[in-house]
């Protein structure tokens, strides 16, 4: 609607990011009508990728002020889960930002499966399948360059120590992620 635009708008030209992950973003002319709506604004998005996956509604973008130089985004990614193949809904947004000469990082973005009930799965297998995806990603890429600046967000639709979440951030070690949320949390917490 016209009104939850206008708030997706405004927050972000609040929050004044110099990069932007979002789930459940229209095509990519809405991704467009919006970049345009922040441009006018005086918030310039010059670099953005949109990710198409299984869903034909909703999709993964990001939105940068920084040069992307690399994408190996993952629309079209298929899964067996008790012997049946499913297909990722949303797909994963991947993408490498220049920063500076001398930094980039790359940056995953994707939205798993909702905690509403799926007549295909389990929604929770489903969900905790795309978290493993995920997590495969994060280890071929912690594989391959050990020093990568890696930021894994979005929206996981699960609780702070769900299965799926311990799965994305992964055995501890040397490949665990880091969660930046316990921050936010209550101290009681």
């Amino acid at each position: 609607s016209m009104e939850s635009r206008a708030r997706v708008h405004e927050s972000l030209r609040r929050l004044n990011a110099d990069v932007v992950a979002l789930q459940e973003i229209g095509t990519t002319n809405t991704l467009r009508e919006l970049r345009e709506s922040l441009a006018a604004a005086g918030l310039d998005y010059p670099h953005w990728e949109h990710v198409a996956g299984g869903d034909t509604n909703i999709f993964v973008a990001v939105l940068s002020r920084f040069p992307i130089t690399d994408r190996r985004s993952h629309a079209r990614v298929s899964y067996l889960l008790h012997g049946r193949r499913f297909q990722l809904r949303r797909g994963f947004a991947e993408v490498d930002i220049q920063v500076t000469p001398q930094y980039t990082f790359t940056l995953l973005a994707a939205h798993l499966k909702s905690r509403l009930d799926s007549p295909l799965a389990d929604q929770a297998e489903i969900r905790l399948a795309e978290a493993g995806l995920l997590r495969d990603l994060v280890d071929q890429r912690l594989r391959a360059r050990p020093d990568l600046n890696l930021v894994v967000l979005g929206d996981f639709n699960d609780l702070p120590r769900s299965e799926p979440i311990r799965k994305i951030i992964g055995p501890r070690g040397r490949s665990a992620l880091i969660d930046t949320r316990p921050g936010e949390r209550p101290p009681d917490r």
